[in-house]
Order: C-alpha cells, then structure tokens, then sequence
C-alpha cells in the first residue's frame, strides 16, 4: 500500500479508545485526588496515566478499533507514527520527574501538560482541528490552574483533563460519523455508477 493510501486509511478510523482510556484514567485521578492520602495520589498518577494506552487497546475492541502493536511490516505507517507521540509521551516524564522531585502536587499538572502534547502531531496526521484543540486548551487551563491553586493539582488538573477529553470525545465521535456517512454515499455512488 502506498503512503497516501495508509494515510487514508489511517485517517478514515474511529480515534475513540485512546481518549476513552485516558478519560477514564483521569475520572479515576480525580477520586484519588478527592480521597487518598499524597503517596497513594502520586502512584495513582504514575500508574495510571503509564497505563492509558494498554486500557487503550482493550477498549479498542468494544469501539471496533485496531490499536495494538503489531510488527513493523505488518503495520500501517501513520500508526507507528502515532505511537511514537504515544512514547514521546511516556518520555517526557523526564521533565515532569524533576519538577515533582522539587515538589510533589506538580506530578499531575506536569503529566498533564506534557502527555497532552500528543495531541498536536495527532491533528496533523488525522487533519482535525481537535487535536490542537486539545493540546492547546489542556495546557492554557491546567497551566492556569496550576499557578492559581497548586495545592489543588491532584483534583483540578485531573477535572480539567476529563472536561477537555469530553469535548474531545464528542467531536471525535461526530467526525467519525460524518466520515462513515460520506464512506457510505461513496459506496453507494460507486454502486449506481457500475449498475448504470
């Protein structure tokens, strides 16, 4: 398959399991924020902001998705591109890990500015304004809440995170249903042309 047809067929998918994973994570952030103690509020960022995209990959199922690894020769070309900004976000840990060593309410504000960039080669690759959308609200909100109440870092950037996924979620799904009535007109065009 050529690179214009991956990128076709790349763009034409549902993108609904990576948000859904992530939103839930973060909802599940949000309670541990409300009740659990600073460590357990730390491991429950660390673990569960590291486990989004295994989540991922079983909600992809019940979505009718395809997101797994698979070998290289096996793989469409804008996936492993997409998975690298999945990586890229699992590295820039290295900027937040600092920050929270100085200070530990900065983990969920750090994670959830630097993971949420992955947003912005996302919109290129499906050529949606959401993604920069996302990445772009996600950092101006979380950044302001940061400087308004850190001390509350571990319940607002987890809210803002989930408010933002939602909105997220929505366009998703409705650009999803646009692209399958215009795959079914297509289709159905295709057809009246070879029956006429």
């Amino acid at each position: 398959m050529s690179l214009d047809q991956q990128l076709a067929a790349f763009r034409h998918r549902r993108f609904l399991a990576m948000p859904l994973a992530g939103c839930l994570v973060w909802i599940a952030l949000i309670l541990t924020g409300l009740f659990a103690n600073a460590q357990a509020q730390v491991m429950a960022v660390f673990i569960g902001t590291g486990s989004i995209v295994y989540i991922a990959m079983g909600i992809a199922k019940l979505t009718g998705e395809n997101v797994k690894f698979q070998r290289k020769q096996q793989r469409n070309f804008f996936d492993t591109l997409f998975l690298s900004t999945v990586g890229m976000s699992f590295l820039v840990y290295a900027i937040a890990l600092p920050f929270f060593m100085q200070n530990y309410r900065a983990l969920p504000f750090g994670v959830a500015v630097l993971a949420g960039l992955m947003w912005l080669p996302t919109a290129v690759l499906i050529k949606h304004w959401i993604g920069i959308f996302h990445a772009v609200v996600r950092t101006v909100l979380c950044t302001a809440a940061w400087l308004l109440a850190p001390e509350q870092s571990f319940v607002l950037q987890p809210v803002i995170v989930v408010a933002v996924y939602l909105v997220t979620i929505v366009v998703l799904e409705q650009r999803w249903k646009k692209l399958s009535r215009t795959k079914a007109f297509e289709a159905d065009a295709q057809v009246a042309l070879q029956a006429a």
